[in-house]
């Protein structure tokens, strides 16, 4: 196992000439670790919402990013029409569905 010691001698250990390498060891982790913190989860996430919204049906109850309930009526190239309440319909853009609570069985 290598302390943080170690790494420090290892830095101490080019010469004022390798700056660069010295600086290739400090940001090639740090980039590696934001891409597995923020980017590689950001796309994951991005994949589950298109296959979501590519899976909607009529029937459907889902949740607007907007924090309204509704039930899929009808279904558009881009657009939805959700039912709110008994005789009371909106049209909704497909990505402003942020859930689908339960699919039509």
């Amino acid at each position: 196992m290598y302390s943080m010691g170690g790494f420090v001698f290892l830095l101490q250990e080019f010469s004022g000439n390798s700056s660069f390498l010295r600086s290739l060891l400090v940001f090639v982790p740090v980039i590696a670790i934001f891409w597995f913190l923020v980017i590689s989860p950001q796309r994951k996430e991005e994949k589950n919402k298109k296959e979501m919204i590519k899976n909607l049906k009529k029937g459907d109850k889902v949740l607007t990013i907007g924090g309204i309930f509704g039930v899929v009526k009808k279904l558009g190239d881009t657009d939805v029409i959700l039912e709110l309440s008994p005789n009371n319909e909106a049209v909704f853009i497909k990505n402003s569905i942020d859930k689908v609570l339960s699919e039509k069985k």
